[in-house]
Formats: C-alpha cells, sequence, structure tokens
C-alpha cells in the first residue's frame, strides 16, 4: 500500500489507516510504531480504543455475526457519501479468512484502485 501511494501520487488518492485493540499486543503505542512502516503521502493514520468500527464495517461487509472486519482493505470512489452508517466499499480485500470478499492480493487491489482512479 505504501509504494501504490508513493509510486502513484495522485491527489484524488487517500489512504486512512486505523489500528484498534484486535489482537493482545494492540494499544496505541504499539499502533504509533506501526505507523512509521505506513509512512506516505495522502495518508491518514488513527487509534480507535474500541472494536465498534470493526463491528459496524462487519455488518456493511456481511461478515458472520461477531466476526469484527479488521485487517480489511476497502475501497471507494470518488462519490461515496459518508455519513452516520459506513457505505459499501466499491471493492474490498482481507487477512481475516472469512468467505466473503477477496483474500489481499495486492497487485489486484492496486488494479481495482487505478480503475477507480480514471
Amino acid at each position: 500500500m505504501q509504494s501504490l501511494l508513493q509510486q502513484k501520487r495522485n491527489p484524488d488518492l487517500r489512504a486512512y489507516f486505523v489500528w484498534g485493540p484486535y489482537l493482545q499486543a494492540d494499544n496505541v503505542e504499539f499502533a504509533r510504531v506501526d505507523t512509521a512502516k505506513f509512512n506516505a503521502p495522502g495518508a491518514s493514520y488513527f487509534w480507535t480504543p474500541t472494536d465498534r468500527l470493526a463491528r459496524e464495517l462487519s455488518f456493511v461487509l456481511g461478515l458472520p455475526a461477531g466476526r469484527p472486519a479488521w485487517d480489511v482493505y476497502l475501497v471507494y470512489g470518488k462519490g461515496a457519501t459518508w455519513d452516520k452508517t459506513f457505505p459499501a466499499p466499491a471493492y474490498w480485500q482481507h487477512q481475516i479468512g472469512v468467505i466473503q470478499g477477496e483474500p489481499l492480493n495486492l497487485p489486484k487491489l492496486q488494479s481495482r484502485i487505478e480503475q477507480l482512479l480514471r
């Protein structure tokens, strides 16, 4: 993801990285250290102290009840409207071992992002 943001440098391309307490070692300090791995133009970084975001995204993505949506990569087009609820992404991938969506494949993810930027 970092290389995509650095190579494309498209003003319409933005990335939002959200860390939360999903693994035992996850905390705000770990998120700060991990953020350095993803330092790129057009990126914003956040820490959420609860799993609320992951639970709300789980519903939008149609994941099984009780399966939080973390380690997911959501792609939205220019016209996406964020309101009180999350819009469904135009495309998404994951690293969470569910049948919904597609497993993370960076070349394919990059291709879909580039399609939406055209």
